[in-house]
């Protein structure tokens, strides 16, 4: 009985990313201090009185609309787990999560997009905040694939470097053909933060005839590439994965470097490519099913500028 309960445990973790139950673990631990705080008792299904005294302390403590949310949204999942009455949807909840919202106005996304500009100018100076020539050309190819093809950093990285993250791309997962006199990568994205299932998507991108051609750069990594199959596809020369941590430091050291002030952010790649292919003259769908949104949100990434 109990190699199928682990089973049942292993199953249901499976249904959504690792990031999202971290996230709740932490709405629930919350949620649990703040009952033994205040000496409230804490049983499922939650209290309606205790449930509006914790959205009440979690806005007194200055967290905003959105976390707030999130925080509901765990302690929602937690009922329908255990298969009990969901007190997060009563009426006085939704009119508290109102409230919040019109208490604290939405803030406006500060993240800037990485221009055509910009990325030129960052991959320029890689040679000179790299330790190698071997990392110049593994972050010139992370740097504009993450650019052209509006990838998340979880796509291009590691977690850590003993662990890979649950969508990291593998060299097995790309495949370079030339018809043309053109090299063409055809990058399958097994899964994503939009596909848990994992149905999966093949982006196709050609090479370009101008500067920053992603094809061009990744063909120049992979002819240095540590020799290793059925491994993320950036490795470092010691045959260790590029980790989230590496990739953001060695952007900052970048943008230092060309003197870029502009709040550049691991996801300022995806929203540059984004605005670059809305500049471009792409149509919106055409932009959703390249950045793989299942919503609206893509148009909050797009900036004129």
């Amino acid at each position: 009985m109990e190699i199928l309960d682990v089973e049942v445990e292993k199953l249901v973790h499976l249904t959504m990313a690792k990031n999202t139950w971290k996230t709740y673990k932490t709405a629930l631990e919350s949620l649990a201090k703040f009952s033994k705080e205040y000496d409230l008792n804490l049983s499922w299904p939650i209290q309606i009185d205790v449930l509006t005294r914790f959205i009440a302390y979690l806005s007194y403590s200055g967290l905003t609309s959105s976390t707030i949310n999130t925080y509901l949204s765990g302690i929602s999942h937690k009922h329908k787990l255990l298969g009990v009455t969901d007190t997060t949807c009563t009426l006085i909840v939704s009119k508290m999560l109102e409230g919040v919202r019109r208490k604290s106005p939405k803030l406006s996304d500060i993240r800037a997009p990485v221009t055509l500009e910009i990325l030129h100018k960052i991959i320029r100076s890689l040679p000179f905040v790299c330790s190698s020539h071997y990392e110049s050309c593994l972050f010139a190819s992370a740097f504009s694939l993450a650019f052209f093809t509006l990838l998340r950093i979880g796509e291009l990285t590691a977690d850590r470097s003993t662990d890979i993250g649950a969508h990291t791309i593998f060299i097995n997962d790309l495949s370079l053909k030339f018809s043309n006199c053109k090299y063409e990568l055809h990058l399958k994205i097994c899964s994503s933060k939009a596909d848990q299932r994992g149905i999966s998507t093949t982006l196709v991108i050609p090479q370009r005839e101008a500067d920053l051609c992603p094809v061009s750069m990744l063909r120049a990594f992979l002819g240095i590439r540590y020799p290793v199959t059925d491994k993320p596809l950036y490795l470092h020369f010691n045959g260790s994965p590029l980790t989230r941590f590496q990739f953001i430091s060695i952007l900052k050291k970048t943008l230092y470097f060309c003197g870029v002030k502009d709040h550049i952010r691991s996801h300022s790649f995806r929203i540059g490519g984004a605005s670059h292919y809305s500049r471009m003259g792409a149509s919106d769908s055409e932009i959703k099913k390249w950045g793989r949104w299942v919503s609206d949100a893509y148009t909050s990434y797009i900036r004129i500028w």
